[in-house]
């Protein structure tokens, strides 16, 4: 029998926005610094750095980000982390309420 909770979480991957997609990478990123999981925040950050097109202009600035914030990770700096993230995980959260379409 398959397990609901990752049917649930399968869906809610698949119907995302790209957008959505963003912040669901921030979040496990901010909860992965609340496990203080070094390994799975860097792998994260280098998701997040993999997925930048420098065809637009804040991509240059989030990838000096997400090269701090690897840095603070080799460094077990969890709670640094979090405050430079959470942030920016704010305002991908309300440009992808902004760009959802109305129910």
């Amino acid at each position: 029998m398959r397990d609901p909770q990752l049917v649930y979480q399968q869906q809610a991957v698949k119907n995302a926005s790209p957008l959505q997609l963003v912040v669901k990478m921030y979040d496990l990123l901010i909860q992965a610094t609340y496990r203080e999981d070094g390994q799975k925040v860097k792998e994260i950050l280098s998701t997040l750095i993999t997925g930048l097109n420098f065809d637009h202009e804040p991509a240059d600035q989030l990838f000096a980000i997400y090269r701090y914030c690897q840095e603070l990770a080799r460094k077990n700096e969890f709670e640094q982390i979090r405050e430079v993230m959470e942030p920016i995980r704010e305002t991908w959260d309300e440009v992808a309420n902004k760009s959802a379409p109305a129910s």
